[in-house]
């Protein structure tokens, strides 16, 4: 099994991420750390294989924190996992040696091949120590490639869901600091109310979003999404 440590701030997020982790099969959460001292005490007490890190902490930076891992205990990956998209982020993080950085909301396709990658990478890692003292070229290429393709590769996604559609939808949310209607997305983005609520019930389904009933002046519901 590969041990899992999540590092999240929010209690939700940490939970959500902990249910998509373990519907892979292969993969444990062994902790949940919300801020600084729980994160450097589980860090130490559970050994995970694989840290699940956020960037932004009340009492910390996950940049920082990253680098503190890496000094300390370099063989333990990370995946970033957050709301962060300037590039000076993801640049640092790059180049602090994540193996990958994922965007909220998490899609959890996404999620999904991120973690059967990672998987097939520690088998792969597993299998050449166990029979090589010294790697070929073509077996770091092997390595390198899975990630790559990770990096390049456009997820599948249901009927009805179109890729472009869906990143302009996530690009609108990501901002969004309150409840927001079917109506409201579609006029915002300029897509039918109909296309607004498939692809925004699609983010509830894949737990991004959560979804209330609001009741309007003259008593009508309408469904309100915000964000996980």
């Amino acid at each position: 099994m590969i041990r899992v440590l999540i590092i999240e701030d929010d209690v939700r997020i940490a939970e959500i991420n902990r249910r998509l982790v373990e519907k892979v099969a292969g993969y444990s959460v062994v902790g949940i750390a919300t801020d600084e001292q729980q994160a450097k005490e589980q860090l130490q007490i559970l050994m995970p294989d694989l840290v699940l890190l956020d960037i932004y902490f009340p009492d910390m930076s996950g940049m920082d924190f990253l680098r503190y891992l890496k000094q300390r205990q370099s063989y333990i990956d990370v995946i970033m996992i957050t709301a962060a998209k300037d590039m000076k982020s993801v640049r640092e993080a790059i180049q602090s040696g994540v193996f990958d950085f994922i965007m909220k909301p998490v899609i959890y396709e996404r999620m999904f091949e991120t973690l059967q990658k990672y998987k097939q990478y520690q088998h792969d890692i597993k299998m050449l120590s166990q029979h090589n003292s010294n790697v070929s070229q073509q077996q770091i290429d092997a390595l390198m490639r899975g990630r790559i393709e990770l990096a390049m590769k456009d997820p599948y996604y249901p009927k009805g869901i179109d890729k472009l559609t869906l990143d302009k939808v996530l690009t609108y949310v990501r901002y969004l600091d309150e409840g927001l209607s079917a109506e409201r997305l579609g006029q915002s983005i300029g897509i039918s109310r109909s296309t607004a609520r498939r692809y925004l019930e699609y983010l509830v389904s894949e737990g991004a979003l959560r979804a209330d009933v609001q009741y309007g002046s003259v008593g009508r519901p309408e469904r309100v999404y915000r964000i996980i």
